[in-house]
């Protein structure tokens, strides 16, 4: 059952509406958090700016897992596991 989830990244506040964990969206919204502020640090300032560098960042290492996972033998039912994990991730992310 979807419910909302109430975060704040880079000092805005959002309303996610998620059948995940609340803690677990939370996590999320506090790793975007962290590497906007990161970005921001060193010097870029403008949100959305920081935002799309933020994406660029955390898609590749989303892509790195997934060449990594490619490279692993997984028994069947792992692989599937990981994969709802990584679509579970683009869908929040998107």
């Amino acid at each position: 059952m979807s419910k909302p989830v109430h975060v704040t990244i880079y000092g805005q506040q959002f309303t996610v509406v998620t059948g995940e964990d609340p803690t677990r969206v939370e996590a999320l919204a506090s790793q975007v958090d962290s590497v906007m502020r990161s970005i921001a640090n060193s010097g870029v300032v403008d949100s959305n700016r920081a935002a799309v560098l933020a994406c660029l960042h955390l898609a590749d290492q989303v892509d790195s897992l997934q060449t990594q996972l490619a490279a692993v033998k997984v028994l069947p039912d792992q692989k599937r596991k990981l994969n709802d994990l990584l679509q579970l991730l683009d869908d929040e992310l998107k």
